[in-house]
C-alpha cells in the first residue's frame, strides 16, 4: 500500500509541473490545427527517466542526448513539415531576464529543434529555434529580443488562443493582479491605451495590437472594446481604421 504521508520528491513535483505547461503548448498548438505528438524521453521511458534522476545511468553521451530529447513533435500538414519542440516554463516576472539551461545540449544533439518558453510577462509565449540562439555561460535570455512570439514561429497559432490559457498559468504560477492582467483594469488600460496612440499616431488597429502585445499578452477583442470605447468617447481619433489623439 503507498503511503500517501510520504510526500513526492521535488523531482516529481518538477515533473508534474513541467507536463502542465507542456500540455498547454500541446493544446494550443491541436487547437491551432497542427498534429502533435509526445516525444521526450519522459513520456517514452519512464524507467530509464527514473535511473537518470538518481545518478545510476552513466552520464554518456547517448544518456545526454536522452535527456535533452525535445518534449513534442509538431506536424503541420499544410507546409509538410516536422518540428520537435522543448517547453520550459519560468516563474520569472522580467522576460528580459530569463535563465534557459542545457541549450548547449539542444544545440549540439537536437539541431533545428525549437525552444518555446512561457514566462507570466512581457507576451507570455515566446519561442526560437536552438540553432539561432548563443550559448552563454549565466544561462540568461533576453526573451523579447533574443525570441519570437510564439506565433511567429507557429503561424497558425493566433494571439487570442494564447490568451485563452494565460489565466490558467497565472494560477499555476501563484501570479494575480494589475502587474500580470493590466488589461483587466480599465481605467490603467485606458491610459495606456490613449499613450499607445500618442507616441504611435497614424497607426491601424491591427498595428496597435502587435505593439502592445510585446509588453502584456492580450485578446484582439478586449483590446478592439476598449479602443473603440475610447474612440466613441473622444479621447482617441479613428480615421480610416488608423487611430489618432483627437
Amino acid at each position: 500500500m503507498v503511503d500517501l504521508k510520504v510526500r513526492a520528491p521535488d523531482f516529481y513535483d518538477n515533473l508534474l509541473d513541467g507536463y502542465y505547461y507542456k500540455e498547454i503548448v500541446r493544446t494550443i498548438l491541436d487547437i491551432s490545427g497542427y498534429m502533435v505528438f509526445p516525444y521526450g524521453y519522459e513520456s517514452a521511458f519512464s524507467y530509464i527517466k527514473i535511473q537518470l534522476h538518481k545518478g545510476e545511468i552513466k552520464n554518456t553521451l547517448a544518456a545526454k542526448k536522452i535527456r535533452s530529447s525535445p518534449d513534442l513533435l509538431v506536424y503541420d500538414e499544410n507546409r509538410k513539415e516536422i518540428e520537435l519542440v522543448e517547453v520550459k516554463s519560468r516563474n520569472w516576472d522580467d522576460e528580459k531576464s530569463v535563465e534557459v539551461g542545457k541549450l548547449d545540449w539542444y544545440k549540439k544533439y537536437w539541431e533545428g529543434s525549437i525552444l518555446a518558453v512561457i514566462v507570466p510577462h512581457g507576451h507570455w509565449f515566446y519561442a526560437q529555434q536552438v540553432d539561432k540562439l548563443e550559448v552563454r555561460s549565466d544561462k540568461t535570455y533576453n526573451l523579447a529580443e533574443e525570441f519570437e512570439e510564439f506565433e511567429g514561429i507557429f503561424t497558425k497559432v493566433c494571439t487570442d488562443t494564447l490568451y485563452r490559457f494565460k489565466t490558467n498559468i497565472a494560477e499555476k504560477m501563484k501570479r494575480t493582479g494589475p502587474f500580470y492582467f493590466p488589461e483587466l483594469d480599465e481605467n490603467l488600460f485606458s491610459s495606456s491605451l490613449v499613450q499607445l496612440v500618442e507616441d504611435n499616431s497614424g497607426k491601424t488597429k491591427e498595428q496597435l495590437f502587435e505593439i502592445v502585445n510585446r509588453d502584456n499578452l492580450v485578446s484582439m477583442s478586449v483590446f478592439t472594446n476598449l479602443l473603440e470605447k475610447l474612440a466613441q468617447e473622444g479621447r482617441v481619433r479613428a480615421t480610416k481604421n488608423k487611430f489618432y489623439l483627437k
